[in-house]
């Protein structure tokens, strides 16, 4: 008798810490995509996912935060005491691909190399959740069939419970929750076996390894760079059909980077939109260098929306259900050939762009709603360089401004030269705009030497 209540007191602390190690069942979830949470090319700031009471957001890729809506207070997950908030001990550090919210829990990506029985074990990309105070951690799914197999890693998304991902240039989709090898399915791409062990391979068409996912309704798209007969390459866009079933082709080539005939002349002619995005059918998108524009996913009909070039020659775009937002930009050389802040525009391919003063936001029939001055931001921070967008919801606005400062012995800048063993610090400040009001806010800052 001592001995099986021995048994059981070892069996339920095994089962205690069994969530830490082992993958959960299938985890029903009926959330979308959120696209417009998936617009931000800031390497700082680029994981966000929406609640009903406001945002978690990955910044410097490994510290979570949440912003409360109403109180318009922003806060590291982290509680702990002197904690330095820079290993998986800190509740609020999430070094994640993904960050993602379903059934009251975040959920993220990680690569999980462990230790086990003295050797170090690589699991490969695993997706993880947490509470939504970053504690109670747990694995929730494998994305690698075979540990190291991925020859590039693609950010999966969560889309009606299904799990979207890409394993050795092959679409898959699983089950939230479910183990890969017995639950996924393979949507598009072909399997090769090796000599190595079974890896998935797309050989169909030469393609480039940078893809990236996308889901609206009843369908989820793919877009990666495809080598033309021509040499060059064009981003092309796949869909797949969640609600057809049967033998026939389930993914199609649905749209490409139009031509110059088509749209005119922008910074990356032919090649890749500067900004795009799919909804009810259509895909939207901006041309740095151009305009707006919007192609029926079915008709193939372009429309021009808006001729922001006319607002400014050069642009950063994020888009929403209900709005396309362009924040002003110039070359960040300004020096190039060509180059003006303002008139037609050069011909040359821009590398690099710093965001200007100004959001243009447009309805998404290219209508102008309003034109909103960030002059109080530059005036609010010295030494302020560049501003990035990050997303547009519930009508507001979320931007970085980068600043740096110069310091030497005396803690200035001389005669506008950096001194003999100065140095230079970083802040990078969140705010948001409201979109009818005008209204700026600067919400946290943060500083770095």
């Amino acid at each position: 008798m001592k001995k099986a209540k021995r048994f059981l007191s070892f069996l339920l602390a095994i089962m205690t810490l069994l969530p830490l190690y082992a993958c959960s069942g299938i985890i029903e979830s009926t959330d979308e995509f959120q696209k417009n949470m998936n617009q931000s090319d800031y390497y700082r700031l680029h994981k966000v996912c929406e609640t009903e009471d406001g945002y978690y957001f990955l910044y410097g890729g490994s510290k979570a935060y949440y912003y409360e809506k109403e109180t318009d207070k922003v806060t590291l997950l982290c509680t702990k005491p002197d904690c330095a908030h820079n290993d998986e001990t800190c509740d609020g550090y999430i070094s994640g691909g993904v960050l993602w919210e379903t059934g009251g829990r975040l959920y993220y990506t990680n690569s999980a190399l462990l230790e086990e029985q003295g050797r170090l074990v690589d699991h490969g990309e695993r997706i993880y959740s947490a509470a939504l105070d970053g504690t109670r951690r747990k694995v929730v799914q494998d994305l690698e069939f075979e540990p190291s197999g991925s020859s590039t890693y693609v950010d999966p998304i969560l889309h009606r419970g299904y799990v979207y991902f890409f394993y050795s240039g092959v679409l898959y989709r699983a089950p939230l929750g479910g183990k890969i090898k017995k639950t996924a399915e393979m949507l598009w791409g072909e399997e090769i076996e090796k000599e190595t062990g079974n890896f998935h391979i797309y050989d169909k068409i030469p393609v480039g390894n940078s893809f990236t996912l996308w889901a609206d309704g009843d369908f989820v798209y793919f877009m990666v760079n495809v080598l033309q007969p021509d040499s060059t390459y064009k981003d092309t866009l796949f869909a797949f059909n969640t609600q057809e079933s049967g033998d026939g082709e389930r993914v199609k080539q649905v749209w490409q980077t139009p031509d110059e005939d088509e749209v005119g002349e922008w910074t990356r002619t032919g090649v890749s939109v500067t900004k795009w995005y799919v909804t009810d059918g259509y895909i939207y998108f901006y041309l740095s260098g151009g305009d707006f524009w919007r192609c029926g996913l079915e008709s193939g009909e372009y429309e021009k929306l808006a001729e922001t070039h006319e607002k400014t020659v050069y642009g950063k775009a994020i888009f929403s259900d209900e709005y396309m937002c362009l924040l002003n930009s110039v070359p960040e050389d300004k020096s190039l050939p060509g180059f003006e802040v303002s008139g037609s525009y050069s011909n040359f391919d821009v590398l690099s762009l710093v965001g200007g003063d100004t959001f243009y936001v447009y309805t998404l029939d290219g209508e102008l709603v309003t034109e909103l001055s960030l002059s109080d931001v530059y005036e609010e921070i010295d030494g302020l360089t560049n501003v990035e967008p990050i997303f547009c919801s519930d009508g507001e606005i979320f931007f970085v401004a980068e600043s740096e400062h110069a310091t030497g012995e005396t803690g200035t800048v001389q005669d506008g030269f950096l001194p003999f063993g100065g140095v230079k610090t970083y802040d990078y400040t969140l705010y948001r705009v409201d979109i009818k009001t005008g209204e700026i806010k600067q919400l946290i800052n943060w500083h770095r030497e």
